[in-house]
């Protein structure tokens, strides 16, 4: 029998596979086709949504939902300019290990006369299908639409969770305006992550980080809610000190400046993540070369962002080795453009939760090791004094 990787070479297309924890994607053939970068259509969201052709995107979105959710999926669709080439195929499954979710990238081909409705062929990742709290919202009425066991006990209680879910009982008052406005931005945007107010009738409100993305082929009609982190976790909350020391305006760049002047020659960078889940948006500040260029506070979404893989799998620190192979947002809308390969990532928490990220970059990959975070123990020791004098005021920098 032939070994596999002469069967992996021979190959037409990309088999790959991306590590979920670190965001890593990892090729195992080569592959081209003309006019398109097949890696960087399954790594960098935007060039995803540019290359596509419109109407079969939502496909795509729908496929990310997929590996977020370790579930098996497949989607045909059409790449731009010219509609009328050979469509793609995008096949997937999760592994054996956790956090590991395999496929393949290739050209479909289907017998004669296989008309355009191919092209309608969805995912259809049945809403009873997780194991987590999901439902789905219509925008036209505004009401929940349909919603699996587990959001149905989470709002309802197991006592009543046989009965149809109403948007009053998950969110609310005035809490279903807010869910609405974030469905709104996922309608506008592919995806909104980010935390949410909501309520049941045994607990009363509560907070929850959730995703939400438009659902299928219903054209932004209905959007897809999934509650990604419910119960509350033990955060390691930072030790408030007494001090009458709080950064006066336009302080903290003063205070960032000083702080990275004690790093390494290694480090080209250092980048507060300040984490507004709330809004479904991050705001960052970078000193040092890598970030000469970069708008003080400039706002991203919390959906693809360090602080989202960081909450999602409850990390105590992130590394990554090269931002060239990873397949989150962030890293090719702020990271790569600015030439950044490697970066250490720490997270700082507050009563709320997630307060703040410690970002340190460099333009070479792999600057950073497996012994970073006690390496850099007095850069972060000294990053959470800053936040402590920083937090009063976190809007006025």
């Amino acid at each position: 029998m032939p070994r596999f990787s002469q069967w992996r070479n021979g190959f037409p297309g990309l088999l790959w596979s991306i590590r979920q924890r670190e965001s890593r994607l990892k090729l195992f053939t080569r592959w081209q086709l003309e006019g398109v970068d097949a890696p960087q259509l399954l790594k960098n969201a935007s060039y995803r949504k540019e290359i596509v052709v419109s109407e079969d995107y939502p496909l795509l979105v729908e496929f990310w939902d997929m590996i977020h959710a370790a579930r098996p999926a497949s989607a045909i669709f059409r790449i731009r300019p010219d509609g009328g080439r050979k469509p793609l195929m995008l096949q997937g499954w999760p592994g054996p290990e956790e956090d590991l979710y395999s496929g393949f990238l290739k050209e479909a081909f289907f017998p004669g006369g296989y008309g355009a409705e191919c092209y309608k062929a969805q995912l259809r990742m049945n809403v009873g299908d997780a194991d987590y709290p999901v439902f789905t919202l219509d925008m036209q009425s505004r009401e929940i639409r349909e919603a699996n066991a587990a959001a149905r006990g989470l709002f309802l209680g197991e006592g009543q969770a046989s009965r149809t879910l109403t948007l009053r009982d998950a969110a609310p008052d005035d809490l279903g305006t807010q869910l609405f406005a974030a469905a709104d931005k996922a309608v506008n945007n592919d995806a909104w992550s980010g935390k949410l107010m909501l309520g049941n009738a045994e607990r009363g409100l509560f907070s929850a980080h959730a995703r939400l993305t438009p659902w299928g082929g219903h054209h932004g009609q209905v959007v897809r809610a999934a509650l990604v982190n419910v119960d509350a976790r033990q955060f390691p909350i930072m030790q408030t000190e007494e001090t009458d020391k709080t950064l006066r305006p336009g302080g903290l760049r003063v205070a960032m400046e000083e702080l990275y002047a004690q790093c390494g020659p290694e480090v080209d960078g250092m980048l507060l993540s300040h984490i507004q889940s709330n809004r479904g948006r991050v705001a960052v500040f970078g000193v040092g070369g890598a970030f000469k260029d970069l708008e003080w506070g400039a706002l991203h979404a919390y959906e693809g962002t360090i602080a989202q893989d960081i909450e999602r799998f409850g990390l105590s620190y992130l590394l990554v080795e090269d931002t060239q192979d990873s397949v989150k947002s962030i890293d090719w809308a702020l990271f790569a453009p600015l030439g950044i390969r490697s970066y250490y990532a720490k997270p700082f928490y507050d009563e709320h939760g997630l307060l703040a990220v410690l970002i340190l970059v460099s333009h070479r990959t792999k600057t950073f090791g497996p012994d970073a975070d006690s390496h850099y123990a007095d850069i972060a020791a000294g990053f959470g004094r800053l936040l402590q004098r920083w937090q009063p005021r976190p809007g006025t920098p």
